[in-house]
């Protein structure tokens, strides 16, 4: 994983924990967890490391979440469909 792919996801997060909207999911926290692998690479055996990220969002029940938008947007959304 590239240093610039970690810049990105540090972002992602900032931004995500400024929004509060009545009508945006709410942005819970994240997972960033690192782990090695032994892997052939080149003929050879290296230690290789291998990061996984993730965002934990707020869970939505009682069905899909344009239901429970309100206001002018859902009624765009009628029209663009």
């Amino acid at each position: 994983m590239s240093h610039f792919q970690e810049k990105q996801f540090k972002r992602e997060v900032d931004n995500l924990m400024k929004v509060q909207h009545k009508n945006i999911v709410r942005f819970l926290g994240y997972c960033y967890e690192s782990s090695y692998q032994y892997i052939e690479y080149e003929a050879t055996h290296v230690f290789a490391e291998s990061p996984k990220m993730l965002l934990c969002f707020e869970y939505v029940s009682n069905g899909s979440l344009d239901k429970h938008i309100n206001g002018i947007s859902l009624y765009i959304n009628e029209i663009v469909v």
